[in-house]
This record gives structure tokens, C-alpha cells and sequence, in this order.
């Protein structure tokens, strides 16, 4: 398992000097850090997880986004039990966004599994941009979303200001 903090100090949940700095220097944050040591003891009982990636991680609103490399997000997409394994562990819902990821291929990762239809960016007056997301509602339902939720992570994360529409499509 790789994570931003030495592999030691994720396993012992105390930060070597090295790592200190890089916190007090903001190249690592208090989430970072809280979200290795979690996820390295859920690795040692899980070798899938042993495998993955962390880049870094967010407190959002009492939700955890965890940035993961994109195999990491392929193999949780199609483990939902390994998903949920993590969840247990960080007893908040959790996020699962890839590092490399453009700003199309990020909200996809947090809108998963509903699909968007389009992805809109709109200049405003005053030279701010507004991005606006169009995602499939399936007989004109949306279950399981929480647009307020993924505006804050848009906006933590990517700094992104999020205006959320939905379009009803018929299953075919």
C-alpha cells in the first residue's frame, strides 16, 4: 500500500520527522494522514487494497474523498464488497475520485453510477465560470444523490462551482 505518509509511520499512526514537516508545510494534510493510517490497516487484511494507491484524501462535510490511482477506482467499481469493507472501516461515507483524472472524468467519479449527459462550462460577468452537469434521471427518478454533497467536494477539491441538472430518460 502506498500512501502520501512513510509506510512506517502509516502502520504505527505516528509521523517521523520527515513527515512532520511535510504537514507543517501543508504538502500534507491532517486528512492525509488520518485516511493512510486507516486504510494500511484495512490493507493488512485485505491484499486488493495492499495493492492500491493513495494520493491524498478530504474531509468534506464529514464525508471522506479518498484521490486513488485509476486502477485503484477500476478495481473498487467492480468490487462493490471491497467499497464497502473501506466504508465500514472510516464509519463515513466514502468517495472514491481519481488522481489523473480530468475535470469531466472527476465529476463521472462522483456522480457514479448515474451517467451525465452533458457537462456545460458557463463564463459569468464578473469572469468566474460556473460548470453545469446534466446527469440521466431514469424515469424521471435519481436515487442515491446527493447533489449538495458533491458541490462541496467539487469545490474543495477541484475548486469547481457546480450548478446540477437532471433530464429524464426512458429505460430502453
Amino acid at each position: 500500500m502506498k500512501t502520501p505518509i512513510c509506510s512506517f509511520d502509516a502502520k504505527t499512526g505516528t509521523l517521523c520527522s520527515k513527515c512532520e514537516d511535510k504537514l507543517r508545510s501543508g504538502h500534507l494534510t491532517q486528512a492525509d494522514v488520518e485516511c493512510a493510517v486507516k486504510l494500511v490497516k484495512i490493507a493488512e487484511r485485505d491484499q486488493e487494497i495492499n495493492k492500491f494507491t493513495m494520493i491524498n484524501a478530504y474531509h468534506v462535510n464529514g464525508d471522506i474523498v479518498l484521490v486513488l490511482q485509476r486502477s485503484d477506482l477500476s478495481a473498487l467499481r467492480s468490487n462493490v464488497e471491497l467499497s464497502r469493507k473501506i466504508e465500514q472501516q472510516f464509519e463515513n461515507k466514502v468517495w472514491f475520485v481519481e488522481a489523473e483524472a480530468t475535470d469531466k472524468r472527476f465529476l463521472e467519479n462522483l456522480f457514479f453510477p448515474a451517467r451525465i449527459l452533458t457537462i456545460n462550462l458557463i463564463w459569468l460577468p464578473d469572469g468566474s465560470k460556473l460548470t453545469k452537469v446534466i446527469v440521466a434521471a431514469k424515469d424521471g427518478q435519481v436515487s442515491g444523490i446527493n447533489v449538495e454533497q458533491i458541490q462541496k467536494i467539487t469545490k474543495t477539491v477541484r475548486n469547481i462551482e457546480l450548478l446540477v441538472d437532471f433530464e429524464p430518460t426512458s429505460r430502453r
